[in-house]
């Protein structure tokens, strides 16, 4: 298989809410999109500054059981910290809803097992350049 002939040959942007939840768009789509989340933006940071007083700075951490060198158990823990109302206005000043991302290369598969079989041919690749 040949990889190449596998390339969409648009320039597309990525836009995903986790995981699972993903579109790729074309650039008009995307201009429309980006003007959108600016409102958006505007609109959360101006209720977050309303509400800061009220706000809490969200940290995480992990703590790992360990068998030798492979992970058995992981446990994720979120918490807050006392006395971070400085950084509760730093990430005010600083939240931006996920705006779409350009992908240079993008694959038209039809299954998951040559998405695979792609992702593979490029890992060699990259490990030949390494």
């Amino acid at each position: 298989m040949n990889k190449e002939d596998k390339v969409i040959p648009k320039r597309l942007y990525e836009f995903n809410a986790g995981n699972y939840c993903g579109v790729f768009m074309p650039e008009h789509v995307m201009k429309k999109l980006v003007k959108l989340h600016s409102k958006y933006n505007d609109e959360v940071r101006k209720i977050l500054n309303e509400n800061k007083d009220e706000l809490y700075a969200s940290h995480w951490t992990l703590a790992n059981k360990k068998d030798g060198e492979k992970i058995v158990k992981q446990v994720y823990v979120k918490y807050t910290k006392r006395g971070d109302k400085r950084d509760v206005e730093n990430r005010i000043s600083l939240f931006k809803v996920a705006q779409p991302e350009y992908q240079p290369t993008i694959y038209l598969v039809d299954s998951y097992e040559e998405a695979n079989e792609i992702a593979e041919e490029v890992l060699k690749e990259e490990l030949e350049n390494y």
